[in-house]
């Protein structure tokens, strides 16, 4: 909707630049925006109804591996490989249990 308004909007006067480059740029962020937060949603509910608390998570995790990849490849490192394990493990999360190890 919002391109078929830019495009009205570009064809109509010179005067309405301004308006064309705007609807332009809802039309390509607010879809990039929704499409995060439905991303972020859908990881959130998974994270709540696989774990009923962050230890249940810790619990759940091979701890002395992950620990020895920390030390090996670094935070980052030892992030990816949980977030391999667990794909739909909310970031945050996961760099919180890393940190604690």
């Amino acid at each position: 909707m919002s391109f078929a308004l830019a495009a009205w909007v570009f064809q109509s006067s010179d005067l309405n630049r301004p308006l064309f480059a705007a609807l332009l740029l809802v039309g390509i962020v607010c879809p990039g925006l929704g499409e995060a937060y439905a991303v972020r949603r859908r990881q959130r509910d998974w994270y709540t109804c696989r774990f009923s608390s962050f230890d249940e998570l810790k619990l759940s995790v091979d701890a002395s591996a992950l620990r020895k990849i920390r030390e090996e490849k670094g935070r980052a490192g030892a992030v990816h490989e949980l977030k391999r394990q667990y794909p739909l493990l909310p970031l945050p999360e996961a760099a919180k249990l890393i940190k604690g190890l």
